[in-house]
């Protein structure tokens, strides 16, 4: 009998299994955009607009990951080994279990970044961003949100500009790890603020401080 023909993460994924990671993708211009990005802490066949976000995170750009399928509207994101979304998740899982609090049913993590075109590449995305004239709203960045996770690196000369707008973000706690530091400082970072991208960052002290909020 012969054996199964092994179906890909893409096709897994757009065939309506569960998954933690949902967004909605547009293009404009000729550029994708990855919008209404999701982490859900337990996996979902669909996102709902009464789900509860628990907080959100800051980063630079959507990097690798693409839509299992076109669409206009929320589909799961293949990985195409994208390590920051799974980051998020593990540290958010932990910071829950540190807290010996059960996940809430529904419960996700908005991920905020400070342009939305994507790119694997970071510099080439930066290049190509100078050359953009058209790029989708994103109303999510004028909600609120319990906590606030800033970790969108340290100085950049084209990005530092784009930071400012999320001096507004309104949150009931913000946070961020600095490296330099070696600490969690619960403030909004400055321009010149190393706020550490998740990419070799040591988690424990953010565990531990998430674990915290979650307790209140």
């Amino acid at each position: 009998m012969p054996g199964k023909t092994r179906r890909s993460p893409r096709e897994r994924q757009a065939s309506g299994q569960l998954s933690h990671y949902w967004a909605r993708f547009k293009t404009l211009g000729g550029n994708r955009f990855r919008i209404d990005t999701r982490i859900y802490l337990e996996p979902t066949v669909s996102p709902d607009d009464g789900d509860r976000v628990l907080g959100c995170i800051i980063g630079k750009n959507p990097g690798s990951a693409t839509p299992a399928k076109r669409t206009a509207q929320p589909t799961p994101i293949v990985l195409d080994g994208d390590k920051f979304l799974p980051t998020v998740l593990s540290v958010v899982r932990k910071a829950y279990a540190a807290a010996g609090a059960p996940v809430p049913s529904g419960a996700y993590v908005r991920v905020l970044n400070l342009f939305y075109l994507c790119d694997r590449d970071l510099s080439q995305a930066k290049r190509s961003l100078a050359t953009i004239r058209r790029a989708p709203p994103y109303p999510e960045e004028k909600q609120h949100y319990p906590w606030a996770w800033y970790a969108w690196g340290g100085p950049d000369r084209l990005l530092d500009p784009l930071k400012t707008r999320f001096d507004d973000l309104r949150s009931d706690s913000c946070f961020y790890y600095a490296r330099d530091r070696d600490r969690i400082m619960t403030k909004r970072p400055s321009s010149r603020d190393l706020a550490k991208h998740t990419q070799g960052m040591p988690q424990a002290k953010v565990v531990s401080h998430l674990s915290q909020l979650i307790r209140g």
